[in-house]
């Protein structure tokens, strides 16, 4: 009796395969191929490419810095200010938090929309520069605030998850 030799993916040299690219024929396997609209392809063959929503320019990220930080100081000082004017107990947590979701729609509306990891960081960085400036005016427990805030951020510029 012949003995069948199995095929091996060379992407995924543990699995054994059949299958073969629609335009390449290279082998794959089920976990290597990339399903596109005109059959199974490699991922060579695919071209998977980032959408434009999540490929931020570097003019877009200096925008969004600028938006991000310039609003995290202003209103970290307008808070400040309140807190001295008004002695406010406890005001460094609420509006801390409330600066990071303002910081986190400046961000993503300067930089056109867009999301992607180096957006998270100016946005957290921004928030951390509002907490850092509205700790000046000596309110401290804002630090559960920056927490809540630096959340708020980072979600709104945060790319989904890749598969």
């Amino acid at each position: 009796m012949a003995e069948l030799n199995a095929i091996y993916c060379p992407r995924d040299p543990d699995t054994e395969t059949n299958l073969r690219c629609g335009r390449c024929d290279e082998l794959i396997c089920p976990n290597c191929l990339v399903q596109t609209e005109v059959g199974s392809r490699c991922s060579d063959c695919a071209r998977i490419r980032t959408p434009p929503m999540f490929e931020a320019c570097p003019a877009e990220l200096g925008k969004a810095a600028a938006a991000g930080f310039g609003t995290a100081i202003g209103l970290s000082i307008l808070a400040g200010a309140i807190v001295l004017t008004f002695g406010i107990p406890f005001f460094g947590i609420i509006f801390i938090g409330a600066i990071g979701w303002v910081v986190g729609e400046a961000v993503y509306r300067a930089s056109g929309y867009k999301q992607s990891q180096a957006l998270q960081w100016i946005a957290g960085l921004s928030v951390l520069s509002s907490f850092l400036v509205f700790t000046i005016f000596g309110d401290f427990t804002a630090i559960l605030g920056l927490i809540i805030g630096t959340y708020y951020a980072i979600q709104k510029v945060r790319p989904p998850r890749q598969r």
